[in-house]
């Protein structure tokens, strides 16, 4: 199991058992190895919610839906300069 399975596995029992102050420290550790890790930054942007934390879960869903499209378009080989006919 990779860091990042684990630190998702991890923090969603810590989430549901509402130990939200341990589950944001164990995702931002991994996100300081994977910052870009949509699934982390995701993750940690619910728990800023759950903490009434607008001001920080806003950019931290914002980053994690633009490294989500990043992802797929890597994986589909799609690029900003493919021409769709």
């Amino acid at each position: 199991m990779s860091q990042v399975d684990r630190a998702k596995a991890i923090s969603d029992r810590l989430v549901a058992w509402n130990m939200l102050e341990s589950a944001s420290s164990l995702l931002e550790r991994a996100l300081a190895s994977h910052p870009y890790n949509p699934e982390l930054l995701r993750r940690l942007g619910r728990i800023r919610l759950a903490q009434s934390l607008p001001h920080e879960a806003i950019p931290l869903l914002k980053l994690a839906i633009a490294h989500d499209q990043k992802m797929s378009e890597i994986a589909l080989g799609i690029t900003r300069d493919s021409a769709v006919i």
